[in-house]
């Protein structure tokens, strides 16, 4: 059955005019002062056609709300209603503010062929009085008839509006024809476009126009082919050092515009015979081909250290931008694009660490580069193979000297590697995409640990949990937190989740709802690293944190560095203005731990108070000796 409209079908005048006389006749034949068809209208029901008798009431049925309540009844129901006497009727006994003018009420209900409601066929009267079966019969009759018209008038409804439907698709039919020629001649030029499209996505970066590292890898395979005594090729791979703090202090718009003038300003400095590429983040790369390349390499590197000297405007911002550069040399024909590029851009990390405006890739480098590669593929099963494992340190109640809680951190023991440094292969995981399995495996652990202590030992055991920037983007968190709360029997405040500028950064939006969530569940949210970063006060005023940690290098120095002493004191003040808690990181000494105590530090985290260790261990060095 089609979708038509039946609020717009319109009754035809000889058939209203059929209907008058239906409920003139029905008025009359049973004596009654109000014979009614009522048409729904939008979100209403009013009166289409009535009885001649009905004209000089007609006022005031229009606006009564009891004959409103009956027709909606009946619509809604479709069923007849039958009100013999209104007074015996609780629907106006208890409304004050509704009289019963109408005291005898009889209706049926009207539908067309698709169950819409068309209204209601209804007699009143203003007095008690019985409806007999014979009037109701009669008023059905009348019923069935309205309806048989109702369908006759929907048929035809159908029949134009598939009419319509067959005239529109004949058009474009006609249509179709008319421009199947004209598509026929301009397919292979739209397909030929296409392609174009699709290659050069594929190939040159969507934010510089310049080419990806896919399309600068190809392109060294191809070039490679000819590099011989006369015809030596170089590649400069371009970082910047400063980027991060760029997009932490402007935001990632104003970093994308920044690497969109540095991609101009390289090419200021380049002829046509120069490749350039945008490898990816902050990175470009260039090839150079010459007879004496390290003469080129140089004096090019030159120019564009002189062409960084000057600032970028951005947006009203002035901004510099530190480059650094690494270069790697082809030695035959047999060597392969993805090796010279791996080796330039570790030649510019040594720069980028050392200090120096460039560096040359040397044997040394290699070795890192190899190291990589291996502990990579040694990561890639680390989790299959149980190979992580769970290690938790102590957090310290300062006033009270007693345990409340632990930080997860992740441990890697390989049977070749031996204990790999998180240091060594979190960063690695971040940029391979295993950061996030890594990071719920240490979140489903750390939960299905501290639910067992706190059932052992003490139901305000609190467990916290580094959160990585790409498992706080996930759109699913809080519902995932949510259900393993709900599975490990855990109240949110069992958990805290501990994040850093770099969740912070990518979306705020997304952030703070999300954080909002995880707090409405009870889940505390603590600001890691708090004085490292270079927007740590401009977060405090956008998000709701629970606990700040100071960085560990603040608190590393407090005996030495007066500075430091000072900006530790100012931070746990302010924190202490803010109603948040602060928790100090690396506390390894009891100065340090008089200091804290004295400033009103509340937790306390460092070897001081004991190491990392596995479940066991803590249980045994921690929980056992007495309960927290």
């Amino acid at each position: 059955m089609l979708n038509i409209n039946t609020q717009m079908i319109e009754i035809p005048e000889p058939m209203f005019r059929g209907w008058q006389q239906t409920v003139a006749l029905i008025a009359g034949i049973m004596n009654l002062p109000a014979a009614l068809i009522m048409r729904v209208q939008h979100n209403d029901v009013r009166i289409y056609t009535s009885s001649d008798i009905t004209s000089s009431m007609s006022s005031q049925l229009s606006g009564s709300k009891q004959l409103n309540c009956y027709s909606a009844q009946v619509i809604y129901n479709r069923a007849e209603l039958l009100i013999e006497d209104a007074r015996l009727d609780v629907t106006w006994s208890v409304a004050d503010d509704v009289s019963a003018d109408i005291m005898a009420y009889y209706g049926l209900p009207l539908t067309w062929p698709n169950d819409q409601a068309f209204g209601t066929l209804c007699v009143l009267d203003t007095q008690a009085r019985e409806f007999t079966p014979h009037c109701k019969l009669l008023i059905s009759r009348f019923q069935q008839s309205i309806i048989a018209d109702l369908a006759i008038l929907y048929e035809k409804a159908e029949l134009l509006h598939a009419n319509r439907k067959l005239q529109q698709l004949l058009a474009k039919k006609s249509m179709s024809l008319t421009l199947s020629n004209q598509a026929l001649l301009h397919e292979q030029d739209s397909r030929s476009a296409l392609e174009s499209t699709l290659i050069y996505q594929q190939e040159y970066d969507t934010l510089t126009g310049v080419a990806n590292q896919l399309s600068l890898i190809k392109q060294i395979d191809g070039m490679l082919k000819y590099v011989d005594y006369d015809n030596e090729l170089a590649v400069i791979y371009i970082g910047i050092r400063n980027f991060k703090s760029i997009n932490n202090s402007y935001g990632y718009t104003i970093g994308d515009k920044v690497l969109l003038e540095v991609s101009q300003r390289i090419h200021q400095q380049l002829t046509t015979e120069y490749l350039v590429a945008r490898c990816w983040g902050d990175s470009f790369a260039i090839v150079v081909r010459d007879e004496i390349v390290v003469e080129q390499v140089i004096d090019l590197i030159a120019r564009l250290t002189l062409a960084f000297d000057s600032t970028f405007v951005v947006d009203d911002y002035t901004i510099t931008a530190q480059v650094c550069f690494g270069i790697a040399l082809a030695d035959s024909p047999t060597d392969k694009g993805i090796t010279l590029v791996e080796r330039a851009e570790a030649a510019m990390t040594a720069s980028k660490n050392k200090g120096t405006n460039y560096n040359f890739f040397t044997d040394e480098l290699s070795a890192v580069i190899g190291e990589r590669h291996y502990l990579e593929s040694h990561l890639a099963e680390a989790l299959d193979k149980n190979e992580m494992s769970v290690h938790y340190q102590p957090m310290i109640c300062i006033k009270s000297q007693r345990i409340l809680g632990a930080e997860a951190l992740i441990r890697w023991n390989n049977p070749i590697l031996g204990a790999v440094a998180p240091d060594r292969f979190i960063h690695l995981a971040e940029q391979n995409g295993q950061i996030l399995a890594l990071g719920n495996f240490v979140l489903r652990t750390a939960m299905e640990q501290a639910a067992q202590w706190r059932n052992s030992f003490g139901s305000d055991f609190c467990i916290a949990v580094n959160m990585s920037p790409v498992q706080f983007r996930d759109d699913n968190l809080v519902s995932r937190i949510a259900q393993l709360l709900a599975y490990y029997q855990l109240p949110g405040s069992a958990l805290e989740l501990e994040i850093t500028e770099g969740v912070l950064l990518h979306d705020e939006q997304k952030a703070a709802k999300a954080i909002a969530g995880l707090q409405r569940m009870g889940v505390r949210i603590s600001l890691d690293d708090f004085g490292t970063g270079y927007s740590s006060l401009s977060y405090l005023q956008k998000y709701s944190f629970d606990t700040l940690k100071i960085d560990r290098s603040f608190i590393m120095n407090l005996m030495e560095r007066e500075q430091d002493k000072e900006l530790a004191r100012a931070i746990i003040a302010m924190a202490k203005k803010l109603k948040l808690q602060v928790v100090a990181e690396g506390v390894e000494t009891l100065e340090q731990n008089k200091f804290i105590t004295d400033e009103g530090c509340d937790f306390g985290q460092g070897y001081l108070y004991g190491k990392p260790v596995p479940a066991t261990m803590f249980t045994g060095q921690f929980l056992s000796k007495k309960a927290i």
